[in-house]
């Protein structure tokens, strides 16, 4: 039985119906589409909406009502995975770092990391006088290490640096 015999019979509700777009012309003499050319009008009740529309604010749930990260925790989240792991961190101490650094800026610690840091290449730190570390390498435990460095510069930061001025 088709499906056509089926709705003649009665078996099977109707819930919609669809017309295909049929050859329309649009005043040029050129083919196109009723759908093409046709304009719709649709009515929309402005505080309804669709189930499938995206939430206007997909922060709602996370960060300060919850412990998920919000849309700003995440992009920085991702932009210190990605510093940390470039400045040779194991993937997985780099995320683990990078989501102490969440929990650090959450709380209001005002303390960095030498990762974060302008100033490290490799393991040496170029603000290393200013810092007071007595030399320009960086113990390896220093520099996962949360701390108040008076030569700290954040990446991308145009300012110049207190330790050259």
């Amino acid at each position: 039985m088709s499906l056509l015999d089926l709705m003649r019979k009665g078996s099977l509700r109707v819930v919609a119906t669809a017309t295909p777009a049929t050859v329309a012309t649009h005043g040029t003499g050129i083919a196109a589409t009723v759908a093409e050319v046709a304009t719709v009008a649709v009515a929309n009740a402005p505080d309804i909406k669709a189930a499938n529309d995206p939430m206007p604010d997909s922060d709602r749930w996370c960060w300060p009502p919850s412990d998920a990260m919000n849309t700003a925790e995440i992009e920085q989240f991702t932009a210190r995975l990605t510093r940390f792991a470039g400045r040779g961190l194991a993937l997985a101490d780099a995320e683990r770092l990078a989501d102490k650094m969440v929990i650090r800026d959450r709380e209001g610690d005002d303390r960095r990391v030498c990762l974060e840091c302008a100033h490290l290449s490799g393991r040496r730190c170029g603000g290393w006088q200013h810092a007071g570390i007595g030399g320009p390498v960086v113990p390896a435990e220093l520099v996962q290490r949360p701390q108040r460095c008076p030569a700290f510069r954040a990446p991308f930061q145009n300012a110049p640096c207190k330790a050259t001025s």
